[in-house]
């Protein structure tokens, strides 16, 4: 199974996916909010997170938005936010606090389609805790700052380390895919109007180029 796929992961590989990691991982202090917005993924770990966050006070509401994608249609058996909202259910959380939307495919959609959500359910929210897997927070923050500019919003993730990242499903050859298509995005994305445009350390174009020459190139968008 692709997920599953791997190649032997050289000293260097790992060197040059860890500079990547680090620049697309960002994380702001925490404060209550109005409601917790998860971009679902094929990582367990982010709805957990929420569940978390919810229990401790900072939000009386989560949202799960996620439908099935490149990595997920493997994974889960049902849409990524049915999937992470059973989880939350199993973790103590009221179905009546779950909001669900399961026919995004991508962050853009995750956005647009949870902001029409909100709006047929006439929720209001100005506060929003968006939570995602750690290398996925710089994207998510460019794209909301593009796409959904008139809210307040926290970037958070739950805290762990390139190495720490695979799990049952993905290994980390399919991890450094990943985030080197992730890269990809930020790079490309704001020329068709998706995110807000940021400058790319030479350190990470050079890393990026690296594992892009070692064949890291699943996710890559042609």
């Amino acid at each position: 199974m692709l997920l599953l796929s791997h190649k032997k992961i050289s000293d260097t590989d790992l060197e040059s996916a860890s500079i990547i990691w680090d620049f697309l991982t960002q994380k702001d202090n925490l404060d209550k909010a109005d409601l917790i917005f998860v971009l679902c993924s094929h990582d367990v770990r982010i709805a957990k997170y929420a569940a978390d966050l919810y229990r401790n006070g900072y939000a009386k509401q989560i949202l799960f938005s996620g439908g099935i994608n490149f990595f997920t249609k493997n994974i889960f058996s049902d849409s990524e936010a049915d999937s992470f909202a059973k989880l939350a259910l199993n973790e103590g959380i009221p179905a009546k606090d779950i909001i669900i939307e399961n026919n995004s495919t991508n962050t853009g959609e995750n956005i647009q389609f949870t902001k029409s959500l909100l709006n047929r359910k006439n929720i209001k929210v100005n506060s929003i805790i968006a939570i995602q897997k750690p290398s996925m927070t710089l994207r998510v923050r460019l794209a909301l700052d593009k796409q959904w500019p008139e809210n307040q919003f926290i970037i958070s993730a739950p805290d762990y380390s390139l190495l720490d990242a695979p799990h049952s499903h993905i290994n980390l050859f399919m991890i450094i895919n990943e985030i080197v298509g992730d890269l990809q995005r930020i790079i490309t994305y704001p020329k068709l109007g998706f995110q807000s445009e940021i400058a790319i350390p030479e350190s990470v174009e050079y890393a990026f180029n690296y594992l892009v020459s070692q064949e890291y190139n699943l996710h890559l968008v042609q």
